[in-house]
């Protein structure tokens, strides 16, 4: 009986260990966007990005409610936060490597292509993206950092303030580890 206890006790600790390595995920990642407002550069920034890695697809989703934005515009900050509901910027985009947190690896760089959704509209991006491996003894870690842009007439938000330049330039990065 006791046999039979310990192996299960034994199968019980690696199924809850492997299947722990199959989702990533960080409700406090790092996200930077820049643009021109009358021809001066404006930084917003939010430690409140919501980020899921699906180990096995390699697809990425990210969730950013948009009123945890920061700016040192006070009249940009009074905008962002008009409204009652979230104004919720979700995008997803996969990863094109079989394995990037197995093994020591030479920078990845490739073209993302993510879907962006806002306000119940889908439009696409392509971000320039770079994984980068990270040496942190045993445990396996990787850089993911993004850079893209994206068009201001495809989100809405020429609307809410005048002066805004075309486009808005995104960029993030987040670690993400895989534990052994």
């Amino acid at each position: 009986m006791k046999t039979k206890l310990l192996m299960f006790a034994v199968l019980l600790i690696t199924f809850f260990e492997v299947s722990a390595q199959k989702i990533y995920r960080t409700d406090d990642g790092h996200i930077e966007m820049m643009t021109l407002v009358d021809g001066k550069t404006i930084k917003a920034e939010s430690h409140s990005l919501a980020l899921y890695l699906d180990y096995n697809s390699k697809v990425v989703n990210g969730v950013l409610d948009l009123k945890t934005l920061v700016t040192d515009l006070p009249e940009l900050n009074a905008i962002i936060q008009e409204g009652e509901a979230p104004a919720i910027l979700r995008f997803t985009g996969t990863i094109p490597s079989v394995d990037f947190l197995s093994k020591r690896h030479d920078p990845i760089n490739f073209n993302w292509l993510v879907d962006v959704l806002y306000q119940g509209e889908t439009y696409k991006s392509q971000f320039k993206a770079t994984i980068t491996h990270i040496e942190q003894g045993i445990n396996m870690s990787c850089l993911i950092s993004a850079t893209g842009q994206v068009l201001v007439s495809d989100t809405g938000l020429d609307s809410l303030m005048q002066g805004l330049d075309k486009t808005i330039n995104v960029q993030f990065a987040q670690l993400v580890l895989k534990l052994e």
